[in-house]
């Protein structure tokens, strides 16, 4: 009496809902309710008796029917979106919760499983990452396509900067006033930069990180030859994303202009080092310019400065959430800037 409502309430169930024994070859299915014949097409007598893997066709997943065969091993309770046929072939999605049944003294008595056709669900699943896939291919084309321009852009536009740097240079060669001088070697400096980025940017595909050795080199070679002071440049293997490209180069451009600026007195030799080292977490990148000249006074501070350089320097640390540090040495000085890790750079 007490399994008489369960009884009636498996048969009448418009969820479909079989039940097999475990204890006989190849666990066969011993009950199925209406639900289950509808939805798949078959008879009572076409099914009882047979393991339920008749429902499963060419392409059913095998790591599908592995599950299956594991859950019933294991006497574990399983759901699993598996693909299924029907009695005419056609195929249908199978939202399948399987579970053991168990008795008072928790011996297994037989395994029961639910069906519920989910085709819809799965196909307007499909339809959509077909059509993401599609739009994603597109823009993909799309940005490969603006990056071409641009880098053909960026070539146009680093030659005609080149072109500027190499008549300034001539003109830095004939001067003579100290202030003039300066005013030069920091466009020069500034143009070097921008040269370099170009030349960086148009030569590196699309999304993709760029070594700061890379760049820290290149733009110490485009500065070695501004004054006296040699420009010599050190660095970690640090993989760093295009949007820090710029603000690393500006940075390093404007602390060794500073220093061929004001490290060194007309026609003084010396070294400015520059170096990139990767810092331990939560920090990222250290960049630091250190020279061996005169120093800066006893109360110099970056943020007061009212020069043109010094003034972009600083604005550009902040934006990035960097810090500087100014270290007086026993001859010279040393400037430290330490940038925090990027979300794309982890």
């Amino acid at each position: 009496m007490r399994l008489q409502p369960f009884v009636t309430a498996v048969e009448s169930s418009a969820v479909p809902i079989v039940i097999s024994d475990p204890f006989e070859p190849d666990t066969p299915l011993v009950f199925v309710n209406d639900a289950f014949l509808r939805l798949t097409g078959y008879s009572e007598d076409e099914v009882l008796g047979r393991n339920c893997r008749f429902l499963q066709g060419p392409d059913t997943d095998p790591q599908d029917r592995a599950a299956v065969r594991q859950a019933l091993k294991e006497e574990a309770t399983i759901t699993r979106q598996i693909l299924n046929y029907r009695k005419d072939g056609t195929r249908f999605w199978n939202e399948l919760h399987m579970a053991p049944m168990f008795d008072d003294r928790g011996e297994l008595l037989y395994f029961i499983a639910t069906q519920i056709d989910v085709t819809d669900r799965v196909e307007r699943h499909n339809a959509l990452s077909t059509a993401l896939d599609a739009r994603t291919a597109a823009l993909q084309d799309q940005a490969a396509q603006t990056h071409h321009m641009a880098r053909e852009m960026t070539h146009r536009v680093r030659n005609s900067l080149a072109l500027i740097q190499a008549m300034l240079r001539m003109q830095l060669s004939s001067l003579t006033d100290a202030t003039a001088r300066s005013a030069l070697v920091g466009a020069l400096s500034r143009i070097g930069a921008i040269v370099e980025i170009q030349r960086i940017i148009e030569h590196a595909e699309l999304g993709e990180k760029v070594e700061v050795g890379q760049i820290i080199t290149s733009i110490c070679e485009r500065l070695d030859h501004i004054t006296q002071a040699k420009v010599e440049a050190s660095a970690d293997s640090v993989e760093i994303p295009e949007e820090l490209v710029t603000p690393v180069a500006l940075i390093v451009s404007e602390l060794v202009t500073n220093a061929q600026k004001h490290a060194y007195d007309s026609g003084d030799t010396g070294t400015i080092r520059v170096s990139a080292h990767r810092e331990p977490a939560p920090g990222f990148l250290r960049l630091a310019v250190r020279d061996d000249g005169k120093g800066v006074p006893a109360d110099f501070d970056p943020r007061t400065v009212k020069g043109f350089g010094m003034r972009m320097l600083v604005r550009e640390i902040d934006h990035l959430g960097a810090t500087l540090a100014v270290e007086r040495l026993g001859a010279g000085t040393q400037f430290v800037v330490s940038i925090p890790a990027p979300a794309a750079a982890g």
